[in-house]
């Protein structure tokens, strides 16, 4: 697949990354801001590891828990804070660090450091579904998203280290995600329960692509 790597959306994780070195300011308005419940994915940056995230938001606090799936099986609690004037979050736990920026309206997106390094993307929606899979064909790597209604959200990343935003929808069993260069679908595919599927082609390569519910 083709990556988009110096996009709006890498500055934006690169801001969200920068958010980890300070503690997030506390004022009036992040005292008394409503809980918010994020659902989402984590990529590593070498298209192996794999997993999905929860943020719970309550004020300035965050609590949460960061589940990998692959290489290996592990659960991670996360402790952090959050500003409702910047909408930035940082939060770590079992030697990983997550800084996000929430866009006020449905989805966070951020980068992780420590222990490993990836994205992440999350919805703001406490019923969202996380699934977990990998891609194959031309080119090979993860593939991860979340539904949270009708909406898909996440990202594929190649094992060279491309990042490839995953933007579609689902309706009933049937899954479309956009090609960010724009034309026809960059992947479709079928729900089956906690299992997805389908194809995927960006014009130059295509392949095939599975995953399962991670959360």
């Amino acid at each position: 697949m083709r990556g988009l790597q110096l996009t709006s959306r890498a500055l934006a994780l690169i801001l969200a990354a920068m958010a980890l070195a300070a503690p997030a300011c506390s004022n009036d308005s992040t005292s008394s801001s409503a809980a918010l419940v994020f659902i989402g994915t984590v990529n590593g940056t070498d298209g192996i590891l794999s997993g999905s995230v929860v943020f719970n938001v309550d004020g300035a606090t965050v609590t949460g828990t960061f589940e990998v799936i692959s290489p290996s099986a592990a659960t991670h609690a996360l402790t952090g804070s959050y500003d409702a004037g910047s909408k930035v979050l940082a939060a770590s736990g079992g030697g990983y660090n997550f800084g996000g920026v929430y866009d006020g309206t449905s989805r966070m997106e951020g980068a992780m450091t420590g222990a490993a390094t990836g994205t992440f993307v999350a919805a703001r929606n406490n019923t969202a579904e996380a699934f977990c899979g990998t891609f194959t064909g031309d080119d090979d790597g993860i593939f991860n998203f979340t539904i949270a209604g009708n909406t898909i959200l996440g990202t594929a990343t190649t094992t060279s280290g491309s990042v490839i935003p995953l933007d579609g929808t689902v309706s009933g069993t049937t899954i479309s995600i956009a090609n960010p260069g724009g034309g026809s679908a960059l992947a479709t595919g079928t729900r089956s329960g906690n299992a997805v599927s389908g194809t995927w082609d960006d014009g130059v390569s295509a392949g095939t692509w599975t995953g399962t519910r991670c959360n």
